[in-house]
């Protein structure tokens, strides 16, 4: 047992039955309480299933969504990131395991959201590009992606899924958290692109640093000025 379900066994609290054992290099981070910009816990319960939330996670300078799914249920699989190799996506967490996190970077070219912008959304309804509802979607070039299916390709020019993010679940509280992640290389790829802007954005290696403590969630919406349709 590592010290971090260690500590978690110690203290009582009590975890989703979905916080299991699975397998492929989802790595360790820090466990990191995600919260509203007021500081208070975001609770499962608050999560609505119309679009993405954004948090940074596990890196300062790494953007994520969190998708509620509804009904739908989040399929575990074996999956081929491009960099890190393979992984067995986690579970959906919360009282319908309908909770999914992702890394909000485009495994095509790296289009992820900015605060001026964001190709890359969440289409809970369907669009034309989708071709379907709940499916995320890459304006700047035609991926489509199953948040179902941990992320999995459904249609256009990547190869590979979005990478996951792990949750964890508090039944007692309704709080979430991220644990851990896939894209360690992928990360760095991702740096290295848009080290200019990410410099500017955060200030010099603040982009590198983990987070620690709390992420706070928006709403996509609100993340970016503008969140192009297709």
């Amino acid at each position: 047992m590592d010290r971090r379900c260690f500590a978690q066994w110690c203290s009582g609290a009590l975890l989703a039955p979905a916080f299991a054992t699975w397998a492929g290099p989802i790595e360790d981070y820090a466990r990191v309480s995600l919260v509203h910009p007021d500081g208070q816990p975001l609770k499962a319960a608050e999560v609505g299933t119309q679009e993405a939330l954004v948090f940074a996670y596990p890196l300062r300078g790494i953007p994520c969504y969190l998708i509620n799914l509804g009904e739908r249920k989040a399929a575990t699989q074996s999956r081929q990131s491009p960099d890190d190799g393979e992984y067995t996506n986690p579970p959906g967490v919360g009282p319908h395991a309908s909770l999914v996190a992702f890394v909000a970077i485009c495994t095509h070219q790296l289009s992820y959201p900015t605060p001026q912008a964001s190709y890359l959304r969440y289409a809970a309804a369907g669009s034309e590009l989708a071709g379907g509802p709940g499916r995320i979607v890459c304006c700047a070039h035609g991926s489509v992606y199953d948040p179902a299916q941990g992320g999995a390709r459904v249609t256009g020019p990547t190869e590979y899924p979005l990478l996951p993010v792990r949750l964890e679940w508090n039944q007692g509280t309704d709080q979430l958290a991220a644990t851990g992640a896939v894209g360690r290389q992928f990360f760095e790829r991702f740096f290295k692109t848009y080290k200019g802007e990410l410099i500017e954005r955060y200030g010099p290696g603040v982009y590198r640093q983990e987070v620690q403590g709390n992420s706070e969630v928006v709403a996509l919406s609100a993340y970016s000025q503008q969140v192009p349709t297709c």
